[in-house]
């Protein structure tokens, strides 16, 4: 059996990440893609090597031999393009964040349901060596019972020459800035490190650019464990800054570099070096899974349910932030 793939968005996550794990994968072969722009669109079917490629969402989904599509479009028609796949009977691997609030990811889950479709969400770091090494070591024991976990990501963006035709900073189209485009894979992963989150308060603001989405974004939270956790997601500092770190009373386990792959666990009589470098294709783990939960029937690890508790997060934030007030995360899910 061979999952036959769509690609829905020709971008550069599609370009570079999403796309050649699709045909690099076992069992698994893109068939299919679509882009607004028919020139582009037939440009990246035979640069990838796919049968076909379409204009419209319609036809894509129209196409029989196609039975899974990848959502590699921005974030507002998440939802809309979800709920149209699942109800083509295609199940769905969708970019992150998911979508643009926890209403639209009630309604992509209840779709994939109701017409008997797995969704995924595509988190891909979750199944890089590295993050897949920490939750190791802490369901181990490695540091104890973990106390506090720390996602702190930042860098000095550099606008395009036209920055107001950029999607990522439109926030009708993206939702918002580098909490939704970065830090929502950061949150994720302490999702997957500590559990569900409790209740937040968060700074949510754009400090350095004029722009009217987030450059700065600085959260502190409580897991339902009890753990506190920091967040801290920045667009306007001078320096490279992609650090994970998960403490308690037994050490310190911290991921001084997530894109390289360094870990580093500390014990009071002992410290470990690792390095666990990432898959040249990006996606190709998560794909590598997600093919085989669809052909096994089995669940896949970040079903729908978990991706809108990364976008929950976010929501919490912005409303934190307006309101100057804690936010529960049962008020939103």
């Amino acid at each position: 059996m061979t999952v036959r793939w769509g690609i829905i968005g020709c971008g550069n996550v599609a370009e570079y990440k999403g796309g050649p794990a699709l045909y690099s994968a076992e069992n698994s072969e893109l068939v299919a893609v679509m882009r607004r722009d028919e020139k582009l669109a037939a440009d990246f079917a035979q640069r990838h090597g796919a049968k076909r490629h379409y204009s419209a969402v319609e036809e894509i989904l129209a196409d029989e031999e196609v039975n899974a599509v990848y959502v590699a479009t921005p974030p507002h028609v998440h939802a809309e393009q979800t709920i149209a796949a699942a109800e083509a009977g295609k199940h769905v691997l969708c970019e992150k964040p998911m979508a643009m609030n926890v209403t639209e990811c009630r309604s992509m889950i209840s779709a994939c349901q109701d017409n008997g479709v797995q969704l995924m969400i595509a988190y891909y770091r979750r199944f890089w060596p590295i993050a897949q090494k920490m939750k190791q070591l802490l369901d181990e024991g490695a540091v104890g019972r973990p106390t506090i976990a720390r996602a702190h990501c930042a860098c000095l963006w550099q606008p395009p020459e036209d920055a107001s035709s950029f999607w990522r900073i439109q926030p009708e189209i993206a939702g918002g800035g580098f909490l939704w485009d970065i830090g929502a894979h950061r949150l994720d992963l302490l999702l997957q490190m500590m559990g569900d989150v409790d209740s937040l308060g968060a700074l949510v603001d754009a400090l350095h650019f004029d722009i009217e989405v987030d450059d700065s974004s600085s959260l502190v939270m409580q897991f339902a464990s009890g753990a506190h956790g920091i967040g801290m997601f920045y667009w306007n500092v001078g320096a490279n800054i992609d650090m994970l770190e998960v403490a308690g009373p037994g050490g310190r386990l911290i991921a001084t570099d997530l894109g390289a792959g360094n870990l580093t666990l500390m014990q009071a009589d002992k410290t470990e070096e690792f390095h666990l470098p990432p898959p040249k294709i990006t996606h190709l783990p998560l794909i590598e899974h997600y093919v085989q939960c669809l052909l096994s029937g089995e669940p896949n690890a970040l079903p729908g349910e978990a991706g809108m508790k990364t976008t929950a997060i976010i929501e919490a934030s912005e409303k934190s932030s307006r309101s100057a007030t804690f936010i529960k995360l049962k008020s939103l899910v």
